[in-house]
């Protein structure tokens, strides 16, 4: 809007006799550059640019197409244009529509030899980031983070600014992620920092990883309490970014918490640790004060992990007691 408006104050004057023939001589000097030129070249007009003023040039806004020679493009490249903006560090955005009259104005038929963007932004003075450039340094930060998850990785659904304007040239972009890079969403930010270390601004981003690696699923089905060995794991390829929570084969001994279907890949929440005494095992009772230790066979009523306690059931006496796991087949009473 505000180089439409820039622009409109350019043209307004064309009602006024002095100043329409000042235009057209301005007009007819474009026009001579760009016939002079030949008829056959093509220009690709960018989607962001910084100008250094007082009047924006063809070549400060556009890049030579394929079979342009340099020659032809010093020519052209020199054709100017509006006058750029005083407020330096503003840009100004104008689509293709208002873009095209704009440049028709200035250029005649020859505009239809250059290719629009859908909308360009202009600021005088500064640098700038275009949306490819955004993409190639953040996929260039996030590439060799990912390689650390394993796998086959794929970038995709960059979420990113248009561009990314600096105030000045010398100001750079730095480029952080919110948490540590994971499968799925990822949420990024990048920064406009100055030459001595200054904050300038900051925009928010984000992009989807996918991650294609090998990972254990049920090799036939399973069912809960069932003791997993190598004998009932498989391997198949999967997409982490889908299936969260993946068992990565390590650890155990472990036991099923619930069913799985073969071909099913296991979750976390799938596996439990094997317990050292299982019910209606048999165990190891042993009791010991300071004077006597004695050792009888007894059943497990229940469950536990080392240093936890369980039921067990005396087989001589049949009576039951509460035992402390001492190791897999140990239980003690004091």
């Amino acid at each position: 809007m505000a180089m439409t408006k820039q622009l409109g104050i350019r043209l307004r004057p064309i009602l006024c006799v002095m100043t329409l023939t000042c235009v057209l001589v301005l007009g007819s000097a474009t026009f001579i550059g760009a016939a002079g030129s030949g008829g056959d070249w093509r220009a690709v007009v960018r989607s962001a640019a910084c100008v250094k003023g007082p009047v924006v040039l063809l070549g400060e806004i556009a890049d030579p197409a394929p079979g342009v020679d340099a020659r032809t493009w010093r020519t052209l490249a020199g054709i100017k244009l509006w006058q750029a903006s005083d407020k330096s560090g503003r840009p100004i955005m104008a689509d293709r529509d208002k873009l095209y009259k704009v440049l028709k104005y200035y250029l005649g038929d020859k505009v239809n030899n250059l290719v629009l963007p859908s909308q360009l932004t202009v600021q005088t003075g500064g640098a700038v980031l275009t949306g490819e450039e955004l993409r190639a340094r953040v996929v260039a930060f996030l590439t060799p983070r990912a390689r650390d998850l394993g796998g086959d990785i794929e970038f995709k659904e960059l979420r990113l600014p248009l561009q990314y304007f600096f105030d000045n040239a010398y100001d750079t972009l730095n480029i952080e992620l919110g948490d540590d890079i994971r499968p799925g969403r990822n949420q990024i930010r990048m920064k406009a920092v100055s030459p001595d270390g200054k904050v300038l601004s900051s925009k928010a981003g984000s992009v989807f990883l996918n991650v294609w690696k090998a990972v254990p699923v049920a090799a036939r089905p399973l069912n809960r309490f069932e003791r997993l060995s190598k004998d009932k794991i498989s391997f198949r390829r999967a997409n982490l970014a889908y299936t969260p929570e993946l068992w990565d084969g390590t650890g155990g001994p472990w036991r099923m918490t619930r069913t799985l279907g073969r071909g099913q890949p296991f979750t976390k929440s799938h596996l439990e640790p094997v317990p050292l005494i299982e019910k209606g095992e048999r165990v190891t009772l042993v009791y010991r004060n300071k004077r006597v230790q004695l050792s009888i066979k007894a059943e497990a009523l229940g469950e536990a992990g080392r240093g936890q306690q369980v039921s067990v059931r005396n087989l001589q006496s049949k009576k039951t007691v509460l035992a402390t796991v001492i190791d897999t087949d140990t239980v003690m009473v004091r």
